[in-house]
């Protein structure tokens, strides 16, 4: 009896040793993640592709077909037009099979494909990305490209491409680019044929000349780099709640807009909250998202994009705090102020940050808001200064407050 008792124990440790993982679950160089379902379950549509599938994470779903033969058809273009086809593909196989382990590494789950489908992928989803940016800057002919006949593409098309779940490795990308090199009189790199393609669906009003040796990961890091480029507010400490914007007006705190060239830069001095301007176009809500999920995943990245959605949280939490950033040409937008202040409710739901870059700026902010003489000084403006008659009538109290003084002490004086 002890003997079998015994068998069974090797049996079982041996079972549970085989299924041990000898490596941890998940690469150093993972920079492709599937978003968490406790930052999906706000809005899980905001996470998943619509028109095209890039990467193995969404791959043979029906509603991509259409999408699937523009890819082929575009890569058959691309080659075509290179002085050798058949040289090009092969240099493009070889190249790609050679770090096949390398980019398997950069995604989180297990990708469920062989090795040659998966590198098969990763050459008709790069080069189809590759040829949409030489295409809309017309570096490339365009005229029978279905893509550019139907204007709502391209919108869609933004938003699809800057989402963590739809990315490929930038060197993956940045390799294709270089070996189908085409003329191109401006002699722009592929940072800048992205920044080109992405600019107007950007949370940044002001154009930024990107840097061509701007090292990424993907394209949403990319988005990441440009909008931190001018960024270098020092990360100070945690996160610090602050009032509304309405509660801020009662306590005498002035808004101004800030330069455009760097989104984070928020300030705060003598009672002025300096804010640059934020533009939300359509797809502003599925960047912003994104961009979370993907400094939460990713531990070797600051929490600069969640921080700032954090504080601009904590400012709007109504309509009217929407509105008055909104004339103060702070945040412009093109949706109606209900549908926008319900995107900027509740960003920070469900994320954590331990370090923000407006620690100081929100321990300065309730500081003031505790003193005294700025509400005294808004209750003065509001309730006796905030019309021409109300102005007089004060005038006028304080005129006959004055000769009742100066009567009476006269009175004293004469007696």
């Amino acid at each position: 009896m002890e003997q079998q008792t015994n068998i069974k124990i090797d049996q079982l440790s041996f079972s549970l040793r085989s299924k041990l993982l000898h490596n941890p679950p998940m690469s150093e160089s993972c920079c492709i993640f599937r978003v968490p379902s406790t930052l999906r379950k706000h809005n899980e549509q905001l996470f998943k592709p619509n028109f095209i599938s890039i990467g193995p994470y969404h791959r043979d779903l029906h509603k991509f077909q259409f999408s699937e033969k523009v890819k082929r058809w575009y890569l058959h273009c691309l080659i075509t037009r290179l002085p050798s086809p058949d040289t090009t593909l092969q240099n493009f196989v070889r190249s790609i099979e050679d770090d096949v382990e390398r980019c398997l590494n950069c995604y989180e789950d297990e990708v469920k494909m062989t090795r040659d489908a998966f590198a098969e992928m990763l050459i008709i989803d790069g080069c189809f990305i590759i040829e949409l940016f030489r295409r809309f800057v017309c570096i490339v002919q365009k005229d029978d490209d279905p893509l550019f006949k139907m204007p709502w593409v391209r919108k869609v098309l933004v938003t699809d491409l800057l989402l963590l779940e739809n990315q490929l490795p930038w060197f993956v990308l940045n390799r294709l680019f270089e070996l189908s090199d085409t003329y191109d009189s401006e002699g722009r790199s592929l940072n800048q044929l992205a920044e080109n393609f992405f600019h107007h669906s950007a949370l940044r009003p002001g154009w930024i000349r990107v840097n061509s040796g701007l090292q990424n990961k993907h394209l949403l890091d990319l988005q990441r780099n440009i909008i931190l480029l001018k960024s270098n507010e020092s990360v100070d400490g945690g996160i610090l709640p602050i009032p509304c914007v309405t509660e801020l007006l009662l306590a005498g705190i002035d808004f101004a807009v800030g330069e455009t060239d760097d989104l984070m830069k928020i300030t705060f001095k003598n009672g002025v909250l300096t804010i640059p301007p934020v533009k939300v176009l359509d797809n502003a809500e599925s960047l912003l998202r994104n961009l979370i999920a993907y400094e939460q995943c990713d531990k070797n990245l600051e929490n600069r994009i969640t921080a700032y959605a954090a504080f601009l949280d904590n400012l709007i939490n109504s309509k009217e705090d929407l509105e008055y950033l909104h004339q103060k040409k702070i945040i412009t937008y093109y949706l109606s102020s209900e549908d926008v202040s319900a995107f900027f409710d509740g960003l920070y739901n469900e994320v954590h940050v331990e370090r923000s870059l407006y620690t100081e700026v929100s321990k300065d902010i309730n500081a003031y808001c505790r003193s005294h003489w700025p509400r005294w000084r808004i209750r003065l403006t509001r309730d006796y200064f905030n019309n021409p008659w109300s102005i007089i009538s004060l005038i006028g109290a304080i005129m006959i407050l004055v000769l009742t003084f100066l009567q009476t002490l006269y009175a004293i004086l004469y007696h």
